[in-house]
């Protein structure tokens, strides 16, 4: 028994760390946003307005949470970073930005100004515009 126990010391200290460092990984990553379950599910005028009013609470609501939202695509950007589209509110100088990420094997989809659309996303706050990540197209 007691040539076991440096062994069993060991093995319960090297479990430990795995659990640790699985424990403390995102809750979504890119490749499980699509798999989770919604939480929310909005239109992006809602959204944005929600935000304008009260930052704070909206953040309580929508931060980190997989959220469905729905709107009309007023601009699309592509660049190194990948792809986003913003979709119009309310105020003609921002938005809901969806920063859009690939299913393995999908190409990158053309919108088009005035599309309706809905992404399921993570909301990662409010900077100029509500920002949305992880998006992928319901």
């Amino acid at each position: 028994m007691k040539k076991l126990l440096p062994l069993l010391v060991v093995l319960a200290l090297l479990v430990g760390v795995i659990l640790f460092f699985r424990g403390n990984g995102s809750k979504y990553s890119p490749a499980t946003v699509w798999e989770q379950g919604t939480e929310i599910r909005t239109d992006a005028v809602s959204l944005f307005d929600e935000f304008m009013q009260d930052e704070t609470g909206a953040n309580e609501k929508y931060l980190n949470k997989v959220t469905e939202v729905s709107g009309v695509v007023s601009t699309v950007r592509t660049d190194q970073g990948g792809q986003s589209v913003v979709l119009r509110t309310n105020d003609p100088t921002s938005g809901v930005r969806c920063r859009l990420d690939r299913k393995p094997g999908q190409d990158g989809k053309n919108y088009e100004v005035g599309q309706t659309v809905t992404f399921k996303c993570i909301c990662s706050g409010y900077v100029r515009d509500v920002e949305m990540v992880q998006c992928v197209e319901k």
